[in-house]
C-alpha cells in the first residue's frame, strides 16, 4: 500500500487526465503542466519526486520494485480505477520533456534526465550513479506500468479517450514515456486543423509513412509549424517513426472537428470583398452540426456580443453586431470567444481572395490556386516585394487597383486580376522573395495527394468516379520548395513536378474502368465511366419550370414549360438583379411598385457534388417598369431601365415613398431632385 501522498498525487493526476473525452488520451506532463495540476504547491515536480522516491525500493536493477509489486496487486483486483503507477509515468514522461542538449547530456541520454527528474538538485556523482540504478533491468518495471495502463484505457471502451501510447522499434523501453511528451495540448489542438487538411473525413487514415510524410509537409509552412519538442522529434531519426504513430493515434481518434487552443471549436473568420458595392466584411464559415445560433464576445470592453445565424443556403453565418473591419485586426488579426465556439482570423500582411461562389464576389483564401484568378491585398511594407513577384511570373493584365479617398482596405495595396499559370515563373519569383511564400504568395501546400476537378459521377454511390474523357486533375504533396516526385498512373512510371500546379491526369489517356495512382507509398484510385450507372435523372433536374408570367420556380400544377429553349413568348422583359440584397422592388411607371421574390439557387449541381451560388437571379419586367430598386442595409442601389438612358444611383432618401408620390402632379420633379442631391 502506498502512502497518502502518492495516493493524493495518483488521484490528482486521474482527475486532470482521465476525464470523459471522444478524442485522444496523451499523458503530457512537463513543468507548466503540473503547475497547473497542483497549483497549490510552490515546486510541484519536486513534490512529485519525492513521493516517487519514498515509494520506491532503491535497490539496484529494482529501483522500481515495490511500485510495480503493487500494480500487480491491482492487477488481481477489480480494475475499476486505474493502475496505482500515474505517479511514476507522470515523472518519466517529465524527463522526456526535459531532453534538450546542454553540454552535460546529448539529448539521447534518458535515463540522465531520469535521474535528474527523481532527484533534482543531486550532484553529478549521485546522477551517475542513480543513472545506474533506473538504467537497464530496472526500467523494465516501467514498461510493464505503462502496458498496463494502455490496456486500461482500452477497457473503458473511449470513456476516457483513445490511448496513444506508443513505442518504437527502437526505441522498444523509452518509446513509451516519449510517445506522450511530444504533444502538448496547444499541439493536438492545432493537429485538428492537419486532420482536416488531410481529409481524413473523406479519404480516410493513411498509413504510418504517409502520415509522416505529410505531417512533415504541413509542418513546413511556419504558420504551421507546432512545439519545440514535436519539431526537434520530427527531425530526429530515431524519434520520427515514434511521431508518425503518436499522430496516428491521434487522428485515428478524431471526431472531426477543428478546435482552438482552449479547446473551444473553431469557427474560421474569411474576409469578404465586393469591388462593386466597395465593401468589406467578415464571413463566419458555418460549422458542420454546429449550433444554429452561436454567440460570441466583442473585442472592445464593455460591448455587447456577436451573434452568428446559420443561414440557408449560404455556407456562411449571417451576423449581427460584426466588429468592423480595419487595418489592425487584418494585420494582427483576432478572436471572438463563446462557450463553446470561438472564431479566429489569422494576423495577414497579404491576403490571396478568391471568387466566392456563395457571396458572388471575393474571399480570403489560404494561398494561390494556378490557374485561377485572384485579388491581393498587401500591407505598405509587403506590396513592392508583392509587385516584383506579379511583374515575372503573373499573366499580363494584372493591375493596381486605386481604393480613392474612401478606402476599401486601409493600408493596403489591391492588385486585382492576378492570375498564375507558368510554374517555373512563379517558382523563380519566389526564390528572389522567399518571405512570400509564408504570406501566401505561392500554391496552397497540399500534405497528402488528392484529385480535383475533372467531371464527377455518381458521387453519391462512390467517391472518385468520372465520366469518361472528363479525368480528373492530381495535387501532389507538395512543400515550399518544388520536388520531383515519382508517380504511377495505371502502372506507368514517371518523374514529375510537385510545385503546387495540378498534374493533368489526361496527360496519360486511361481506359474506362478503375485506374491505381501510386505516389510516395499513398495509394488513391479513380474510375472513369461512359455514363451514370443510376437510371434516376440527376437530383434536382425536372423540379424547375416556367409559369404563363415568364418567372421561373418550383414545378407546380400551373407550370408551363419544363427544361425547354423557348422562343420569345414572354410579354414581359428579363433583368438581371443582384442576389443577397435585403428587399428588391420594380419602379413602375406612374408610382407604382412591385416587389420581387429573390428564388432559392438552382440544384440540379447537388448531383455533381458542388453547390452553385449565382451572384445574380433573372426576374421578368413588365414595359411600365422605370427603375430597379434593391436594399442593402440603409442604402438603395437604383438602376435606370428606361432603353437608352443607363444610370447607377447609390441613395439614402425613401425611395418607395417618394415614388409613390409619381401619382401627383409634383411628384417627377420631386423624384428628380432626390436623384440630383444623391449623385451630387
Amino acid at each position: 500500500m502506498m502512502n497518502e501522498r502518492y495516493q493524493w498525487w495518483q488521484e490528482k493526476l486521474a482527475d486532470y487526465f482521465l476525464v470523459p473525452q471522444d478524442g485522444p488520451l496523451v499523458l503530457f506532463v512537463d513543468d507548466d503542466e503540473l503547475r497547473k495540476i497542483a497549483p497549490g504547491l510552490e515546486d510541484p515536480a519536486d513534490d512529485l519526486a519525492q513521493v516517487v522516491r519514498d515509494a520506491s525500493s532503491h535497490a539496484p536493477g529494482d529501483y522500481f520494485g515495490r511500485i510495480e509489486t503493487v500494480r500487480q496487486e491491482w492487477e488481481r483486483g477489480n480494475r475499476e480505477s486505474p493502475p496505482p503507477v500515474l505517479p511514476v509515468l507522470a515523472l518519466t514522461v517529465l524527463a522526456a520533456t526535459r531532453m534538450r542538449s546542454d553540454g552535460q547530456a546529448l539529448s539521447t541520454n534518458y535515463y540522465r534526465r531520469l535521474a535528474e527528474s527523481i532527484e533534482p538538485g543531486a550532484s553529478a556523482s549521485r546522477v551517475t550513479q542513480l543513472k545506474a540504478e533506473v538504467d537497464g533491468s530496472a526500467f523494465l518495471d516501467v514498461v510493464d506500468m505503462w502496458c498496463a495502463f494502455d490496456n486500461w484505457i482500452g477497457e473503458q471502451a473511449g470513456r476516457v479517450g483513445v490511448s496513444t501510447i506508443r513505442t518504437h522499434d527502437r526505441l522498444t523501453r523509452i518509446g513509451y514515456p516519449r510517445s506522450q511528451a511530444l504533444l502538448t495540448r496547444n499541439d493536438r489542438a492545432e493537429l485538428t486543423r492537419f486532420f482536416a487538411a488531410l481529409a481524413i473525413s473523406e479519404y480516410g487514415l493513411p498509413d504510418e509513412q504517409s502520415m509522416l510524410k505529410a505531417i512533415e509537409v504541413w509542418t513546413s509552412a511556419s504558420s504551421n509549424r507546432l512545439g519545440h519538442t514535436f519539431m526537434e522529434a520530427l527531425h530526429d531519426a530515431d524519434t520520427k517513426g515514434l511521431i508518425a504513430a503518436v499522430v496516428l493515434a491521434c487522428a485515428a481518434a478524431w471526431d472531426g472537428q477543428v478546435i482552438t487552443r482552449d479547446g473551444r471549436r473553431r469557427i474560421s473568420i474569411r474576409l469578404g470583398v465586393d469591388l462593386e458595392d466597395w465593401t468589406a466584411t467578415w464571413l463566419f464559415r458555418v460549422q458542420d452540426e454546429a449550433a444554429e445560433t452561436i454567440t460570441l464576445s466583442r473585442l472592445e470592453p464593455g460591448g455587447g456580443p456577436v451573434t452568428l445565424t446559420v443561414n440557408p443556403p449560404s455556407r456562411y453565418y449571417a451576423v449581427d453586431a460584426a466588429p468592423d473591419v480595419t487595418f489592425e485586426r487584418l494585420a494582427q488579426g483576432f478572436r471572438l470567444r463563446g462557450t463553446e465556439y470561438a472564431a479566429e482570423f489569422p494576423k495577414s500582411d497579404v491576403l490571396i481572395f478568391a471568387r466566392d461562389p456563395d457571396t458572388g464576389a471575393w474571399s480570403s483564401t489560404s494561398g494561390v490556386t494556378p490557374h485561377d484568378t485572384h485579388l491581393i491585398a498587401a500591407t505598405g511594407g509587403e506590396s513592392r516585394a508583392v509587385s516584383r513577384v506579379l511583374d515575372a511570373a503573373a499573366e499580363g493584365g494584372w493591375t493596381t487597383r486605386k481604393q480613392g479617398a474612401t478606402p476599401l482596405l486601409p493600408g493596403f495595396v489591391l492588385f486585382e486580376g492576378v492570375r498564375f499559370a507558368d510554374d517555373s515563373a512563379l517558382q523563380n519569383a519566389l526564390r528572389a522573395e522567399p518571405g512570400l511564400r509564408a504570406l501566401g504568395i505561392a500554391p496552397t501546400l497540399v500534405p497528402r495527394a488528392r484529385f480535383v476537378r475533372g467531371l464527377p459521377l455518381d458521387r453519391d454511390l462512390a467517391p472518385n468516379h468520372y465520366l469518361l474523357g472528363g479525368e480528373p486533375d492530381l495535387l501532389l504533396p507538395t512543400e515550399e520548395e518544388p520536388r520531383m516526385v515519382l508517380l504511377s498512373l495505371g502502372g506507368k512510371e514517371d518523374i514529375v513536378p510537385a510545385n503546387g500546379f495540378p498534374f493533368e491526369v489526361r496527360r496519360w489517356p486511361c481506359p474506362e474502368g478503375a485506374t491505381e495512382v501510386v505516389v510516395e507509398g499513398q495509394r488513391l484510385s479513380f474510375a472513369l465511366l461512359e455514363e451514370s450507372v443510376v437510371d434516376a435523372p440527376p437530383k434536382g433536374t425536372a423540379t424547375l419550370g416556367w409559369d404563363e408570367n415568364g418567372s421561373l420556380g418550383a414545378i407546380t400544377a400551373t407550370t408551363k414549360v419544363i427544361g425547354a429553349v423557348v422562343p420569345s413568348t414572354f410579354t414581359a422583359d428579363s433583368i438581371v438583379c443582384r442576389r443577397g440584397r435585403d428587399e428588391t422592388w420594380l419602379l413602375l411607371e406612374g408610382g407604382a411598385t412591385q416587389r420581387l421574390v429573390e428564388p432559392s439557387p438552382p440544384t440540379f449541381t447537388n448531383a455533381v457534388g458542388f453547390t452553385f451560388q449565382p451572384a445574380y437571379f433573372e426576374a421578368p419586367a413588365p414595359p411600365q417598369a422605370r427603375w430597379l430598386a434593391q436594399r442593402c442595409g440603409a442604402d438603395w442601389h437604383l438602376s435606370s431601365l428606361v432603353p437608352g438612358t443607363p444610370q447607377e444611383v447609390r441613395a439614402s432618401f425613401d425611395v418607395l415613398g417618394t415614388w409613390a408620390r409619381n401619382a401627383e402632379p409634383s411628384g417627377p420633379a420631386f423624384w428628380r431632385i432626390q436623384l440630383g442631391l444623391a449623385n451630387g
